[in-house]
């Protein structure tokens, strides 16, 4: 007698004949669906961003080597806006803080390429002559003078001093402008230190060639000295308002 459907299978095989039939479209359905889309999830790729051109670079070094010609030393950080007046450059918006930073990139470049290897050799692309186009401007701007100048910085005079290295380093000019910035008390002391109009310019000149790190233990003395005279001024004029308050009760 065949089996009834009404009742529980007696055997494994019974239970697998009376499963239903799966159906085609659900059990596709799930599959379809957990597969991927083709080129979902891929970010394009997106190269690097030249702030400055290759063009600007060119035109940045001509400039600075038609000032340092014109005036005897590169432009300093104030100076840079005037020394590239009427280059052209396709990045026609810039800070002093971002054409800074630029120049100084271009001069450790320099250097690092001097002290290396010496100039590129061009190997007859267009790219190889701008290269060796801007080594040879940097030359002219920087010649043998190290990579390692110090930066402006925001704290006191003392925080701009560099560390100390084991032996003297190289003398480097710079700009009255400039040694403001890193050293405004020291360069106010300087600009005031005489009145003999013929000595001045010695004097400056001398502190344009001065060592970073002494030049911020003086800028540190002149700081404190300021400190001191503002101090007894304070105390000068509180005596003579306790003086004059004195006097006034003792014509009552």
């Amino acid at each position: 007698m065949p089996p009834t459907m009404s009742g529980a299978p007696d055997s494994p095989r019974e239970a697998i004949l009376l499963l239903p039939a799966p159906d085609a479209a659900w059990e596709k359905a799930p599959r379809a669906a957990s597969q991927p889309r083709a080129g979902r999830g891929k970010k394009p790729a997106v190269g690097p961003v030249r702030v400055w051109s290759e063009a600007d670079e060119v035109r940045i070094l001509e400039g600075l080597a038609a000032y340092t010609a014109d005036h005897g030393a590169p432009p300093v950080r104030s100076q840079l806006h005037a020394a590239l007046e009427g280059r052209r450059l396709d990045k026609a918006e810039f800070t002093v803080t971002e054409i800074y930073e630029k120049v100084r990139r271009l001069r450790t470049k320099y250097c690092n390429l001097r002290d290396a290897r010496g100039p590129p050799v061009p190997e007859g692309g267009a790219d190889d002559a701008d290269e060796v186009r801007k080594y040879e401007l940097s030359a002219a701007i920087w010649g043998d003078q190290p990579a390692n100048v110090a930066k402006k910085g925001r704290s006191s005079s003392a925080g701009a001093m560099p560390p100390k290295a084991g032996g003297a380093g190289a003398r480097v000019r710079r700009g009255f402008e400039e040694l403001q910035g890193l050293f405004p008390n020291l360069a106010s002391k300087v600009d005031k230190i005489t009145n003999d109009e013929t000595l001045q310019p010695v004097l400056k000149r001398a502190f344009e060639l001065i060592d970073d790190q002494k030049a911020g233990e003086l800028d540190a003395k002149v700081k404190k000295h300021k400190i001191r005279e503002v101090q007894a001024k304070m105390n000068r004029d509180a005596l003579r308002v306790e003086v004059f308050k004195t006097l006034i009760r003792s014509m009552d």
